[in-house]
């Protein structure tokens, strides 16, 4: 007899517990509401893309799509937080007394402000001015001469002569090449006569004795 009231005492809890269950369940269900809007800008001219929507205080969020569009679960009395790059972080708290389960809103976001430091623009001199201020520059000795060193026409060439080709100029010649192959495919191609380049690396396998027997 024992037995069987204990087991009745401990079905009756448990029953009781999970009504308790139930009914807590049915009362969070019930603050749910699912919050749908657009986010726009403060004059509401424009809609803002991508903008961060988290709950305060929970890592539950979402973000609005192409056109500001979003839609996610919350519950009443949430405040939310929207953020966006460039724009002041907005509040918005879900009212609790909204009726049904969905909510309908539209968050104006403003434009964020900032100060920057000062800044002074010159105005570039003109040509006759730089001509101007360099005519009438004096520089040391040394240096003038290390500069007409630098400038003079024989040591220019020479090393214009030994300087590799820009990449404009290989890119130039190998696209040549590429055609004059297309242009002679299946046939025997002409002797480059009149190519710089040929001549070029002849004349430096010359020098080099490159094309010396051995």
């Amino acid at each position: 007899m024992k037995h069987i009231k204990s087991i009745l005492f401990l079905a009756y809890i448990l029953l009781g517990a999970s009504k308790f269950d139930s009914i807590a369940q049915t009362q969070n269900d019930s603050d749910l509401v699912q919050f749908t809007g657009f986010v726009v800008n403060y004059d509401s001219t424009k809609t803002i893309p991508f903008a961060t929507i988290r709950i305060s205080g929970t890592s539950r969020g979402t973000y609005s799509d192409m056109q500001g569009y979003f839609s996610f679960v919350a519950k009443r009395s949430d405040l939310l937080i929207f953020t966006c790059l460039g724009f002041e972080p907005k509040y918005y708290k879900v009212p609790a007394n909204t009726k049904g389960k969905k909510f309908k809103s539209v968050v104006a976001m403003e434009l964020d402000t900032f100060l920057m430091e000062d800044a002074v623009i010159y105005g570039r001199p003109t040509e006759a001015q730089m001509d101007y201020m360099f005519s009438r520059q004096k520089l040391p000795i040394s240096d003038y001469m290390i500069a007409e060193q630098n400038l003079r026409r024989k040591p220019l060439s020479e090393m214009a002569e030994n300087l590799p080709n820009d990449g404009y100029a290989n890119a130039s010649w190998k696209f040549n090449d590429y055609a004059n192959k297309a242009y002679y495919n299946g046939q025997p191609q002409p002797i480059p006569v009149l190519d710089i380049f040929a001549w070029s690396k002849f004349l430096k396998a010359l020098e080099n004795g490159d094309l010396k027997r051995k």
